[in-house]
């Protein structure tokens, strides 16, 4: 195995990390081309003024959870209510 020594004068003491570079363009095109997430209610859904606020709200909490999935930060899908009832005494 060979063995590289890179100064820390390049690196200007931060971590480097060293991957080919279809794997680094792959990143890129991905990074470039990820649709970002946020719920819209469709214009032909009509809702009363009062409950205008509400539907934003869940609008937001929504957005918020897809980008949690997204990230992969979910718990679940559970075959049991034990198997919940575990997790959630975790």
């Amino acid at each position: 195995m060979n063995t590289l020594t890179i100064s820390k004068k390049i690196t200007k003491g931060e971590e480097l990390i060293v991957i080919p570079r279809k794997e680094y363009e792959m990143l890129l095109a991905r990074k470039i081309t990820k649709p970002e997430i946020k719920v819209k209610r469709s214009a032909s859904f009509r809702i009363p003024k009062k409950h205008e606020p509400f539907y934003k709200k869940l609008d937001q909490e929504l957005t918020k959870c897809l980008i949690d999935s997204e990230k992969g930060n979910i718990v679940g899908p559970f075959s049991s209510a034990k198997e919940l009832k575990q997790s959630l005494e975790k």
